[in-house]
């Protein structure tokens, strides 16, 4: 089986044709990912900007600004008696369902607090540092021993 020059040019010209039309359909395949990508977030921006939207629009209504006054910063209106209840102990009363799930939410997951707590126990303290003898603080105790050599009446 012999390869002609016919055979051989048809060859090295589709590999030219492969090599000049890969990075071309590589670039474009890479841009048309990007384009996927930009375009998810600018839909998530423009779903952003809707709600932030609506809440502009909310603020907008003095019920709504009235109503806000009142759960946040415990505002009365003119006339109206409020009345701040505590516990015998002078304490707050415990929080309702709503301010307990914000206050939980602030506090965050409870992994992140998990963590918090294992980095915090990971830490050394200089008590926690072994001295030359391998012994700690703890060890050691505070005062010297007394020396008993001095007390004793030499041998005689």
């Amino acid at each position: 089986m012999t390869i002609t020059r016919r055979t051989l040019a048809l060859v090295a010209l589709v590999v030219i044709a492969l090599a000049a039309l890969v990075p071309t359909v590589n670039s474009y395949v890479a841009q048309r990912q990007q384009l996927s990508e930009l375009q998810a977030q600018v839909n998530t921006q423009e779903s952003d900007v809707e709600t932030l939207r609506e809440q502009v629009a909310r603020w907008e209504d003095p019920a709504y600004v009235s109503a806000r006054a009142r759960e946040r910063l415990l505002f009365a209106m003119p006339g109206e008696t409020q009345y701040r209840l505590t516990d015998t102990s002078g304490q707050d009363v415990p929080l309702t369902e709503a301010e307990r799930a914000a206050e939980h939410a602030k506090e965050g997951e409870w992994f992140s607090t998990l963590w918090k707590s294992v980095e915090g126990s990971s830490r050394l303290t200089p008590e926690d540092i072994p001295d030359e003898t391998g012994s700690t603080d703890e060890d050691v105790p505070d005062q010297a021993p007394a020396d008993d050599t001095d007390d004793q009446d030499p041998p005689q």
